[in-house]
């Protein structure tokens, strides 16, 4: 399980339902080695391009609906960090809608289906 400092917070409900827990810590060095390598094969390459960004839609839409609103608040992410850890250099585009009620979207127009 990996957290955002901001996160944090989550540890005490994990620690509360007696979650066992250990914490590592790696050399920073170690991990930055392959990000410029990660960002040229995600963009070279098509299948992992789309994959890659198939997770981080699906990331921030979770990230969104998560019910820990005060920890998990989807408004103080970083989304460069974020579009960085699937492999992108600058975030995708993506299509979510972030708080749209369904009585906010745009009413369909009444018809016949257009049959007949």
């Amino acid at each position: 399980l990996f957290l955002l400092p901001q996160e944090l917070q989550f540890l005490k409900y994990l620690r509360h339902a007696n979650v066992t827990l250990s914490e590592y810590e790696f050399p920073e060095a170690k991990i930055a080695g392959i990000q410029a390598q990660l960002e040229a094969l995600i963009a070279k390459n098509y299948y992992l391009n789309r994959s890659a960004k198939d997770a981080y839609r699906s990331y921030l839409l979770a990230y969104a609906s998560h019910s820990l609103k005060q920890i998990y608040n989807v408004k103080s992410l970083d989304l460069i960090a974020v579009a960085k850890s699937f492999g992108f250099s600058n975030p995708p585009q993506v299509s979510i809608n972030f708080g749209v009620k369904p009585g906010d979207r745009e009413k369909r127009r009444g018809g016949g289906g257009g049959i007949g």
